[in-house]
């Protein structure tokens, strides 16, 4: 197998995190730095300490985890050595808001619409644009003017880099609920080194900050 498997698990978007038997971080993911950033390693230590296995294995612990804005439906907590253990928060499916003019979607290039957005927010900028996409993502189903607009709302916030990386994927083995249907997850991922923290609210669109990445995730539609 070729594949990294450690990368996998540090852009998997469910924090990862792996303390020594005195409370110390040892290891986290990137969803898990972002949980840290905001959530003190003691509480998070402590937590699932209350929950962990008696003996060493890992287990699924069906339980809601509540870390002031972070909730998570369940975790994997479990450990191989006495020295160590870790945590894998889990949220369910996501449930995206309900929306009645489903009629209203049409047949966009996701490609295109990142291309677009890039031009109309940093025509006058100089930047250096890298762009990593999975050519075998077909056209989707979406609202074209909502996802022009956060597109570009989300390129103006990078404004001030000189390099900005655009990855499109779909999440392997994960789904959104929308419409009493289940869809997979497609990512567009934009990395740059300062990035201006806000908060973005879109229909039918789910957007995460990071240190060094935004995430964009919204149900992959296709026509049918």
């Amino acid at each position: 197998m070729k594949s990294d498997l450690e990368k996998w698990i540090f852009y998997d978007h469910n924090p990862f995190i792996i303390f020594s038997d005195t409370g110390k971080v040892i290891y986290f993911n990137e969803a898990g730095e972002y949980l840290l950033s905001f959530v003190s390693p003691k509480i998070i230590y402590e937590t699932i300490i209350l929950f962990a296995p008696k003996e060493p294995k890992m287990e699924y612990i069906k339980e809601k985890f509540i870390f002031g804005n972070f909730n998570y439906d369940y975790a994997l907590i479990g450990y191989e050595y006495f020295e160590e253990i870790g945590v894998r928060f889990y949220k369910n499916a996501k449930q995206l808001k309900r929306i009645d003019k489903i009629d209203s979607f049409e047949e966009v290039n996701i490609f295109f619409l990142l291309e677009f957005a890039k031009t109309y927010s940093l025509i006058d900028k100089d930047i250096k644009f890298i762009d990593i996409f999975d050519p075998d993502i077909p056209d989707i189903m979406f609202e074209k003017d909502i996802l022009i607009r956060a597109f570009s709302d989300i390129y103006k916030l990078l404004s001030e880099n000189k390099i900005i990386k655009t990855e499109v994927k779909i999440k392997i083995g994960e789904h959104i609920v929308f419409e009493d249907k289940k869809y997979q997850i497609l990512e567009v991922a934009i990395f740059a080194d300062n990035i201006k923290s806000t908060d973005l609210n879109y229909t039918m669109m789910d957007i995460k900050f990071f240190e060094n990445k935004i995430s964009i995730l919204f149900p992959l539609i296709l026509k049918t």
